[in-house]
């Protein structure tokens, strides 16, 4: 039951982070050629991939009977995501993933696998805080 429950909560934010990696490193690769800049280009785009489906998702589900959302509905999505990614986010954007995506490429010899690879890598490190962070914050904050 909470597999599905975590499936349904991060799947489709993963599809849209692979796709993000998958551009932001690839394009990089193609504008600088450096290893480095691709690692950071393909944590960028799936960052901007994964977040901007979840954060999206979540302040649509805050809307109101009129259907707007409300600067209370906004700091209620803020907060959310801060403890339920935050712990996280913190050592997967600046250290994890950034290396998997700089180690993987050189390893398996191709760019778009090697990106593919780092970024399920990192996820493993990424959801153990993650699933725990959300898990608490359900019992916690009750609005």
């Amino acid at each position: 039951r909470k597999i599905t429950e975590w499936l349904r909560r991060y799947f489709v934010a993963e599809v849209f982070a692979t796709l993000g990696a998958i551009t932001g490193g690839i394009l990089i690769n193609l504008i600088f050629h450096n290893s480095v800049l691709t690692a950071l280009g393909g944590t960028w785009g799936e960052n901007t991939g994964y977040y901007g489906y979840i954060i999206s998702r979540d302040l649509k589900e805050r809307k109101g009977k009129d259907g707007k959302i409300t600067f209370w509905g906004i700091l209620k999505v803020t907060r959310g995501i801060i403890i339920e990614f935050g712990p996280g986010e913190y050592l997967d954007s600046f250290v994890i993933r950034p290396t998997a995506m700089y180690f993987f490429p050189k390893i398996l010899n191709n760019i778009a696998l090697g990106l593919i690879v780092g970024k399920f890598a990192a996820d493993f490190i990424f959801y153990i805080p993650t699933i725990i962070a959300y898990e608490l914050k359900k019992k916690i904050i009750k609005d």
